[in-house]
């Protein structure tokens, strides 16, 4: 679409600019993640770093700071400032991203998975769960997609942050992350990297 999201967009320029262009498919983000793991010369975006994932990636370039948040329904009667109280309470994070461990950690006792943002978005619409767990920008983005506005949901402080990367298969050589990583440099300083992000309402950080 016109809309892939801006770390897609991001992506696409990249690729462009290193003269590899890439073809976007969207998976399910588990199933994403073992897509690269087997497929030669195969990108993932956004991938969080994080030590249990250090050596299974090439981390070719940190695209953004992300905080993450948790989103509720609006008017839904859910203290988003409180997570202790929300340790009790069904919560949906991203299947494969590193949340649900991170909140068993934190003694979050009803955490449920889904395939998609948008589908633990659909979760808390329905009432199926009281609120999800996860990045921030995508999870406002998810909220203005599938007939929802964004005033549909409160979105809580943030609780915790980490960079995310554009990441590869390990295949791909330390030589041409130099190159994606001078492309995105370049972006940087001509503002292709600032007018992307504020298509979606993002500002570089």
């Amino acid at each position: 679409g016109d809309s892939p999201g801006a770390l897609v967009e991001l992506a696409q320029e990249m690729a462009r600019r290193v003269g590899a262009p890439a073809t976007v498919e969207f998976y399910p983000w588990q199933r994403a993640l073992a897509l690269t793991g087997v497929h030669a010369r195969t990108l993932v975006v956004p991938l969080t770093r994080t030590p249990e994932r250090e050596a299974q990636y090439r981390w070719l370039v940190r695209l953004r700071r992300q905080d993450f948040v948790f989103v509720g329904r609006h008017g839904g009667g859910v203290d988003l400032r409180d997570p202790a109280a929300l340790a009790g309470r069904p919560v949906a994070v991203l299947r494969g991203s590193p949340h649900k461990r991170l909140l068993e950690s934190l003694h979050f006792s009803a955490v449920a998975e889904c395939a998609s943002v948008r589908e633990c978005m659909r979760m808390v619409s329905k009432g199926v769960v009281d609120a999800t767990y996860g990045g921030e920008d995508i999870h406002r983005h998810a909220a203005r997609l599938d007939g929802f506005h964004e005033a549909d949901f409160d979105f809580g402080p943030v609780f915790r942050s980490g960079d995310i990367w554009l990441a590869g298969s390990r295949d791909i050589g330390e030589d041409e992350g130099h190159a994606w990583r001078a492309a995105h440099e370049a972006m940087r300083a001509d503002g292709t990297l600032a007018r992307l992000l504020r298509k979606y309402g993002l500002a570089p950080n």
